[in-house]
C-alpha cells in the first residue's frame, strides 16, 4: 500500500489543494514518507513512528478504495467516514497476519479509534503548517464536529480497584522499592518512561522547616550531585523531564526512552508526606550504583540489580519485576492483578496507575472525593489538552491555560503545590511519615 501516491499523475497531485509556491509534488508524490521521516529527524520512538505510519498507510488506503483519492485531495467528510468505518469494518484494509492468509481484524475501543484520528490531524497539521501544501486540516475539522460523546476516553473498562483495595495492596508489597516505585506512580500520573529517567539531581527532600533534610544533602554530598535548579528552592519536590533528556550526552550516557512532557519546561511535582517517607526509605537501603564514581553520568533515582552492581531501570525491567514475562510472574500477577492471557480489561498492568491518578482526582470521577482543578492535573500528567489541541503536537494552548493565566501559572507554590497537597490521597501505608512544610496560603 505504500505505493497508493504513485497511482496519481502530476496533473492529479498539481490539482490537490495547495497554498504554497515549493515543489508540491516532491512532497505529494509521498507526503506520508515526509511526515514519518520529518518524525524520525526529531528523534521520536521508532515503535510509535511505525504505528503512526501504519495508522495513516491504512487511512491512505481507505480513501483511495472508497473514492480514488490521494490524501491530499480529501475534506472532512472523508475522515468522518473513515471513522465509522473503524466503527463497523471487521477487518483492517493494510494489515496482514505475518504467519497466515488474511487481514487483522478490527476490535479497537474508542480512545484508541480516537487516537488513530489524532494521528490524521498531526498529519495535516505538518502538510499545512511545515509544508504549506494544503491550506485547511481535514481531520482537525472533522474531529471538532463530532458530538462531545462520540469517544469514550475514560480507561480501558478494568476492574474498579477502591481506595481500601489499593490500600491493602500497598501494604502487602514487601520491599521498599517496590513501594516507592508504585506509590511514585500512584502519586504523580507520571509515565514509566518518565519514572526510569528521574535522577537524584532532580528530586528535593525536604526537612519539614523549608530546608533540606540532612539525610538527602548527605545523598547528593556522597554522589558529587547538585540538585537542579527547577527543584532546589521547592523542598519537597521532583522534576520530571520535558521529551529527551536534553544533556545526556554530555553526561555520557545513551538513555532508550525520552520523556513526552509537552511543555518545554518539564514539571515539577509536589511530594506529599506518604511518597516523601516512601522515596526515602527506599534510598537508605539502596547500595550505591556500580557507575557512581563517574563524575560525568547522572546518577538514577530507581536502580536495577545488574552484573553484582546497580544500573539505571529500563522499561524492560519494571514490565519484567511488576508485569509478567514468558518465563517468571511479576508482582502484579502474583497478587493476582494480572494473569497471562486473560482479557485486557481483565488485567492490572503498570500503565494503570497512571490512569488511577487521573480518574480519581477528576471532579466526580472515580472513587476519591477529593479533586483537583483539570489544569494541575494536565501540568503534573504533562498533557496536552487534548479538547483544545486535537492531536496536534505543535500547539501551545494546554488545559493549564485555560484554567490559570499564564502570569498565575508560574506561580508554583499557590497554583500547584497547594491544590495538589490539600487533595492528594493518602493510603495510610506508614504508621508514621515524615513531616513536610505545610502549603502556602493564598
Amino acid at each position: 500500500m505504500s505505493g497508493i501516491s504513485e497511482q496519481f499523475t502530476d496533473g492529479e497531485l498539481r490539482e490537490a489543494d495547495t497554498d504554497t509556491s515549493v515543489d508540491e509534488l516532491a512532497v505529494k508524490s509521498n507526503p506520508i514518507s515526509e511526515f514519518i521521516n520529518d518524525k524520525r529527524v526529531r528523534n521520536r520512538q521508532e515503535a510509535m513512528v511505525e504505528r503512526q505510519e501504519s495508522t495513516l498507510r491504512e487511512f491512505e488506503a481507505f480513501v483511495y478504495w472508497i473514492d480514488r483519492n490521494h490524501v491530499c485531495m480529501i475534506d472532512d467528510s472523508h475522515v468522518v467516514e473513515f471513522n465509522d468505518f473503524l466503527k463497523t469494518a471487521d477487518k483492517y484494509l493494510t494489515r496482514t497476519y505475518p504467519s497466515r492468509e488474511g487481514l487483522i481484524e478490527l476490535d479497537i475501543s474508542d480512545i484508541t479509534r480516537y487516537g488513530i484520528l489524532t494521528v490524521l490531524v498531526d498529519f495535516y497539521n505538518f502538510l499545512k503548517k511545515e509544508k504549506g501544501v494544503i491550506t485547511t486540516n481535514p481531520a482537525q475539522q472533522a474531529l471538532r464536529g463530532f458530538p462531545e460523546d462520540e469517544f469514550d476516553l475514560a480507561p480501558p473498562d478494568r476492574p474498579r480497584i477502591e481506595m481500601e483495595e489499593m490500600r491493602e495492596f500497598l501494604a502487602w508489597l514487601d520491599t521498599p522499592f517496590e513501594r516507592a516505585v508504585i506509590l511514585t506512580l500512584l502519586k504523580t500520573g507520571v509515565r514509566i518512561g518518565e519514572l526510569i529517567n528521574i535522577d537524584l539531581r532532580c528530586v528535593h527532600i525536604g526537612n519539614g522547616d523549608g530546608g533540606t533534610h540532612p539525610f538527602w544533602q548527605s545523598t547528593l554530598d556522597r554522589y558529587e550531585v547538585s540538585m537542579r535548579s527547577e527543584v532546589r528552592d521547592k523542598p519537597d519536590s521532583m522534576y520530571i523531564y520535558t521529551h529527551f533528556n536534553e544533556d545526556t550526552e554530555k553526561l555520557n550516557e545513551i538513555r532508550k526512552r525520552g520523556n513526552k512532557r509537552k511543555d518545554d519546561d518539564g514539571s515539577v511535582i509536589p511530594l506529599d508526606d506518604e511518597l516523601k517517607t516512601a522515596l526515602v526509605e527506599y534510598l537508605l537501603i539502596r547500595n550505591p550504583p556500580h557507575n557512581h564514581e563517574k563524575q560525568d553520568t547522572a546518577i538514577p533515582l530507581f536502580c536495577k540489580p545488574s552484573n553484582g552492581g546497580l544500573e539505571r531501570l529500563t522499561y524492560d525491567s519494571v514490565r519484567g519485576q511488576f508485569g509478567t514475562r514468558s518465563t517468571s510472574s511479576g508482582t502484579l500477577a502474583e497478587y493476582g492483578w494480572y494473569e497471562e492471557g486473560a482479557d485486557t480489561e481483565d488485567n492490572v498492568f503498570m500503565h494503570y496507575f497512571r490512569h488511577y491518578f487521573t480518574d480519581n482526582l477528576k471532579h466526580n470521577h472515580g472513587v476519591y472525593r477529593g479533586w483537583m482543578p483539570t489544569g494541575v492535573i494536565a501540568y503534573l500528567r504533562g498533557d496536552v489538552d487534548k479538547s483544545a489541541t486535537v492531536g496536534s503536537e505543535r500547539s501551545e494552548s494546554t488545559a493549564r491555560e485555560n484554567t490559570y493565566s499564564h502570569s498565575d501559572w508560574r506561580n508554583w507554590a499557590i497554583n500547584v503545590e497547594k491544590p495538589y497537597l490539600n487533595n492528594i490521597y493518602k493510603f495510610g501505608v506508614y504508621d508514621q511519615t515524615l513531616p513536610r512544610q505545610d502549603p502556602v496560603e493564598a
